[in-house]
């Protein structure tokens, strides 16, 4: 080793002492010493500089990301009280239907505009569209309205989420944000616990219009420090599936339609749903085409047909039928059934969404330390189905039971989204990430739309088998729902059957969520897939890990 030169532009990244003591020559320490110790403290500048980085994005857009997961829960105690000021018990599911089915279109539009016209522009826009859904919310005198109202509010709701996080995205990459999981978990509990109280309290002290009104401040607010973040200029360029989101909308809007008439309005077979039935499958089969020739597509159909990724997706939207199908009943089972007050309602709630973050963080750090999410996301969906059987047995044994059972049920539905993610994110890898992102938010909005819309179609459905006036009857008491004498509801054991059977049609979803959970293969993320494999585009990594160690 003696006179040979070693020029420093030469040396790994990654050296350290473990080389160093390799050589017994002392010039590779005089060399490699100083070195070293530089490159340390350039590693923990660098990691402080992204600390810092984060903060600064993350308090800017943090008010948006709360604003969209608080409006997720906080209307969901003030479901009853709606619907018996409004009436139209059948459409109730629409408020929330609405709203995810306007997001789930907006937020690939959103993601696309905001690569052509700079996310923080696009930001403040959405914003202003949820700001606007609100006050048309509060202000709605029929049920109609109310729902298109809250259509609007999805536009503007469904570009939250996603143009908070890219922005993110663009001052620290993924690999270091990881290391900041915690402040999107605090956000998240926060606004899920906060969520159903405010909601309650609101609804039965000051009426369900002030969980609209709400939103105005808060949103002036979000848009505020959201317009004093870091603006990066886009594009330029916005090519949007124009064909192909009007064959979602037309489909999807179908298939809900008949879900929310079928049974109680109009029989299963009666000619008019049999059309809407029709027109949706038509109309999914359209989009088939449509997107199979589409240069930018609203749906990847490439990307779907992965084994692990659309097993995963067909995972994430049964999951999401589960969970909002729950969201939109529990709240009318609590205040109709058992004769709690919104408040209370709203208090019952919380186990059920703080259970699922809490879980969710938990099970994120787990895949993290041992790279297989499959099992995770299968036992927990498995736990959920035989909770919910447990559910519907023991449905007259009071709201402390039901709600330490929805605690358990929350538990289970946290370990899915994490573990979906990261299966889909590891099958696309890093040059479909976002596609594979957005295919797993886009099954979960779909799932929670039909979940909203399948549960009240089987709690009307089994009130007009078990009673053609239980509807009726039922209508009328959610009218004097916000009076502080609660009595028995003169349809109480009628209804305790009908929702019986709407927590074993849950619990079925569950079910087959949980087969669809445990046909994906057992994974192992360190591995590479078989397609990226091929192309060795890790290879180089791999090398340089194993020279490392």
């Amino acid at each position: 080793m003696e006179g040979v030169a070693i020029p420093l532009d030469a040396l790994p990244t990654g050296i350290g002492a473990e080389a160093a003591t390799d050589c017994a020559d002392s010039e590779w320490s005089d060399v490699i010493g100083p070195f070293g110790a530089k490159a340390g403290n350039s590693l923990s500048s660098a990691t402080e500089e992204n600390g810092e980085l984060f903060r600064a994005a993350f308090f800017h857009v943090a008010p948006s990301m709360f604003l969209g997961a608080l409006d997720q829960t906080i209307i969901a105690a003030a479901l009853p009280a709606i619907a018996g000021s409004l009436g139209g018990l059948s459409y109730l599911a629409w408020v929330v239907t609405a709203y995810l089915l306007a997001a789930t279109i907006a937020a690939p539009l959103y993601g696309r505009m905001g690569d052509a016209f700079g996310r923080k522009r696009m930001l403040v826009w959405a914003l202003g569209l949820f700001v606007a859904g609100s006050a048309a919310c509060a202000a709605a005198p029929t049920l109609a309205v109310l729902i298109c109202a809250r259509a609007l509010q999805g536009f503007g709701g469904g570009g939250l989420m996603t143009l908070a996080q890219a922005h993110i995205g663009e001052v620290v990459s993924p690999k270091e944000r990881g290391r900041f999981q915690g402040w999107f978990g605090a956000n998240f509990a926060l606004a899920s616990t906060l969520g159903p109280v405010i909601g309650g309290v609101l609804s039965q002290h000051v009426g369900w219009r002030s969980i609209f009104w709400v939103n105005i401040p808060l949103g002036l607010g979000a848009a505020a420090a959201a317009a004093r973040a870091k603006a990066f200029r886009g594009t330029g360029i916005c090519r949007l599936d124009y064909a192909g989101t009007t064959a979602f909308v037309a489909s999807t809007v179908a298939v809900l339609l008949a879900l929310s008439i079928g049974g109680h309005e109009v029989s299963w077979t009666s000619p008019i749903l049999l059309a809407l039935a029709t027109l949706g499958v038509a109309g999914f089969d359209f989009l088939r085409r449509v997107e199979q020739k589409a240069t930018d597509p609203l749906i990847s159909l490439q990307l779907i047909g992965e084994p692990v990724i659309w097993r995963a997706s067909l995972t994430v939207l049964l999951f999401a039928a589960v969970l909002f199908g729950l969201i939109v009943q529990l709240p009318v089972f609590f205040q109709m059934a058992l004769r709690t007050s919104a408040t209370a309602s709203g208090l019952l709630l919380i186990p059920l969404t703080l259970a699922q973050v809490l879980v969710s963080t938990a099970t994120g750090l787990r895949i993290s330390a041992t790279g297989h999410p499959r099992t995770m996301m299968a036992a927990g969906l498995s736990i959920v189905t035989a909770a919910f059987f447990v559910l519907a047995a023991g449905i007259k044994l009071g709201p402390v039971f039901i709600a330490l059972l929805t605690f358990l049920i929350g538990a289970g539905l946290g370990s899915t989204m994490p573990a979906a993610q990261t299966m889909v994110q590891w099958a696309a890898g890093v040059e479909r990430l976002g596609a594979g992102t957005a295919a797993v938010s886009f099954s979960r909005s779909i799932g929670g739309a039909m979940g909203a819309a399948f549960a009240s179609a089987v709690l009307l459905s089994a009130l007009q088998i078990a009673d053609p006036n239980a509807r009726g009857i039922l209508s009328q008491e959610l009218a004097s729902i916000g009076s502080s004498h609660f009595e028995t509801s003169h349809i109480a054991p009628t209804l305790l059957g009908a929702y019986r059977w709407v927590f074993l049609a849950l619990g079925g979803l569950s079910g087959c969520a949980a087969l669809v959970a445990w046909s994906i293969p057992n994974l192992d993320l360190a591995a590479t897939p078989g397609h990226r494999a091929a192309n060795g585009i890790y290879g180089g990594l791999r090398s340089v890990r194993s020279r490392s160690r």
